[in-house]
């Protein structure tokens, strides 16, 4: 499966190792064919006309790189229609059906809580052809950015306003039945924006919809035989029983807001583990992430109420909404 994640490129982390995400996925044509709009398929792209033009774009910087993709901060070609820069998420079209997949969802989804998407093409670029996804440019990096940049834990005010921006954008998905399946630092992106709205100086946008599901699709079936996302995020009924719910996002926000507040990275004292040692340790064991006693009361409340191993005991975004650690 095609699987790009945005990453920022920025000097080694010392901190703590890159996370890599893994879908056992088999992408098909009927896939979210009973819940979203058609869009040409990887192995069958026709145009007006059998002509495939050139980018709309022209690619000015690289900012990440992927397996099967990459990310350019990007331009329009247009004179009379400046809209700014753009990332744009490219993939050989051969290639490209993952990414065609995150198209389909995020083009629909319109929050300031999400990666905005602007549309797609296929283009002619030199002698291949690619499928650009083009999203908003987020110039502020990342949550995973901010976490190192400030040499561990984050001030838990500055923590709530990121878990408040965090929880608004997975309520909206959430609200539409789509599960995002790969919440992380990393791909949680941070809009610069008046310290007057926002204290940090920054809103917060969920992005990178590569593993996203949506419920009632073909794909998604019963929610069983999903073992998707990055491994150390993955929720006890996820990594343990390929079971994909609104559940898996929560469990994986509340690794993320303890990585904010701690400093160090979820799980991060057993090291780098083999795939199947991580589904003894999350899926099969009753152990739990190691949340530092100094927190406060209701930090530790609230991460009790995303960790909670029972996902039927596990709180809802709503809920968590609701929750004293983020009210204003």
């Amino acid at each position: 499966m095609a699987k790009i994640t945005l990453r920022v490129v920025r000097k080694p982390n010392l901190m703590k190792k890159k996370h890599t995400s893994i879908s056992v996925k088999e992408i098909t044509k009927a896939s979210f064919e009973t819940a979203l709009p058609k869009k040409p398929s990887a192995d069958n792209v026709t145009l007006d006309g059998g002509r495939i033009n050139s980018s709309s774009w022209v690619k000015l910087l690289l900012l990440g790189t992927g397996a099967y993709g990459s990310v350019y901060l990007g331009t329009s070609k247009s004179k009379t229609h400046h809209t700014g820069d753009r990332a744009i998420k490219t993939a050989e079209i051969s290639h490209a059906s993952s990414l065609m997949d995150e198209g389909r969802i995020m083009i629909r989804l319109q929050s300031p809580f999400i990666v905005r998407c602007y549309g797609d093409e296929i283009a002619r670029e030199g002698y291949s052809t690619q499928y650009n996804l083009i999203l908003e440019y987020c110039s502020g990096k990342t949550i995973a950015d901010l976490i190192e940049d400030n040499h561990g834990e984050l001030l838990e005010s500055e923590a709530k306003v990121f878990a408040r921006d965090v929880l608004s954008g997975l309520t909206y998905i959430h609200d539409r039945n789509i599960v995002h399946c790969d919440i992380k630092p990393d791909n949680l992106l941070l809009s610069p924006t008046a310290v007057r709205f926002r204290s940090t100086g920054y809103l917060t946008k969920i992005g990178d919809f590569g593993l996203a599901m949506e419920k009632g699709s073909v794909e998604y079936g019963n929610g069983y035989g999903h073992k998707r996302g990055t491994t150390r995020y993955m929720s006890p009924e996820l990594i343990g029983h390929g079971f994909v719910d609104f559940g898996a996002d929560v469990w994986a926000f509340g690794c993320t807001v303890l990585e904010m507040l701690s400093g160090a990275t979820v799980w991060g004292e057993y090291g780098d583990l083999a795939f199947d040692d991580w589904v003894n340790l999350i899926g099969h064991s009753d152990r739990m992430p190691h949340v530092p006693a100094w927190l406060s009361k209701e930090a530790l409340d609230f991460l009790s109420r995303c960790l909670e191993r029972d996902v039927n005991k596990r709180w809802s975004t709503l809920e968590l909404k609701n929750h004293p650690f983020v009210l204003l």
